[in-house]
């Protein structure tokens, strides 16, 4: 164990050079997520303090030490550390093979306070002194749309993803559905009316500057022969269909991370 004063984490992966993100932890199973795991230094004191147990700087063998928060908490939570967009997954309880590591009893006096374990959902720099905060995720939905293996995506003005290539979609109103958004947001959006939704997959996206999050479902609609109109110009510059083998570039966050996943249109997913 080696302390670093910043670290690339990578998504579905790890820390760089952490011995689970090259696979060669001591536990080789995929029952929980092993992509980060944090204890609080408070944990740690205290475990001082009350049973004379010094644990070391590494010792814990916990990638992140944080101080003033609450790492129980944070269980099926999405939160920030620094530019890293996490999601806390279980506890990380104390183990007898961190007690033969360190020759110290830590099973009773850890319970509960051992740390947390967490996935990665973006590749960032985690540095320390960065900031851990939470966030509320927010729902989006995606509307694909294709015709003889071309997909619908339109050229973002809004705030969001501005200057990257997206499909229609949207933010759905309270009570509605994703599938009702999608019929009512590329209407609104292309003129085109659809039919037929069903939902084809879902991605969790973090945009830093904002440190927003959302949750986008993408649900896949049939339609007519008529040509989608850039109806919300001042967020749509225009309208365009693609070969899914040629996308442009660059692609707005969650579509990347639709394709990134393995989806394709011809195929179930």
């Amino acid at each position: 164990m080696r302390s670093v004063e910043g670290a690339c984490a990578l998504k579905g992966i790890g820390l760089a050079g952490d011995r689970y993100a090259i696979g060669a932890g001591f536990w080789r199973d995929s029952k929980v997520s092993r992509d980060l795991t944090l204890i609080e230094s408070e944990a740690i004191e205290e475990l001082q303090r009350v049973d004379r147990v010094v644990l070391r700087p590494g010792e814990a063998r916990r990638n992140l030490t944080t101080r003033g928060v609450e790492l129980n908490a944070l269980v099926g939570r999405a939160f920030w550390v620094g530019d890293a967009l996490c999601r806390g997954t279980h506890l990380c309880e104390p183990c007898r093979h961190l007690e033969e590591l360190t020759g110290k009893r830590l099973l009773r006096s850890l319970v509960h306070r051992g740390g947390l374990r967490a996935q990665l959902l973006n590749s960032a720099v985690i540095r320390v002194g960065d900031p851990l905060k939470t966030v509320e995720e927010q729902e989006g939905v995606g509307v694909l749309i294709v015709r003889r293996s071309r997909v619908l995506l339109g050229l973002r003005l809004s705030a969001y993803g501005q200057g990257t290539w997206s499909f229609p979609g949207g933010k759905p109103h309270a009570g509605e559905t994703a599938e009702a958004c999608a019929l009512r947001e590329l209407r609104e959006e292309t003129g085109l009316v659809g039919a037929n939704p069903r939902p084809i997959g879902m991605t969790v996206d973090g945009f830093a500057d904002s440190r927003h999050v959302f949750r986008t479902t993408f649900v896949r609609l049939d339609t007519g022969t008529a040509e989608p109109v850039a109806r919300e110009p001042e967020k749509t510059a225009r309208w365009h269909w693609f070969d899914w083998h040629e996308l442009p570039q660059p692609l707005f966050s969650p579509v990347a991370s639709l394709v990134a996943a393995g989806y394709r249109p011809n195929t179930a997913f």
